[in-house]
């Protein structure tokens, strides 16, 4: 079940995009505001591992999804 997605949609996998709000999931079941994005480095948020759990089907997907939204949502970079 695909919905529409925030605008821009900087990259788009198999399950997951990320868009100008965040990490959002194809289905529109879940999505991350880029605000909870960890730093590259930091200890990751209990909220990864339940997403994982639940979505468990494709978390390579996922580890793509959070690679290129840190790159996204940069503080360099600047927020959308």
């Amino acid at each position: 079940m695909d919905r529409e997605l925030t605008e821009p949609v900087h990259w788009r996998g198999r399950h997951w995009a990320v868009t100008g709000y965040g990490i959002e999931a194809l289905d529109g079941l879940y999505h991350v505001p880029a605000s909870d994005i960890w730093p590259e480095g930091a200890p990751p948020p209990d909220w990864i591992q339940a997403l994982r759990r639940r979505y468990g089907t494709d978390c390579d997907d996922l580890d793509e999804a959070v690679r290129v939204a840190r790159l996204v949502f940069a503080p360099e970079a600047g927020t959308p």
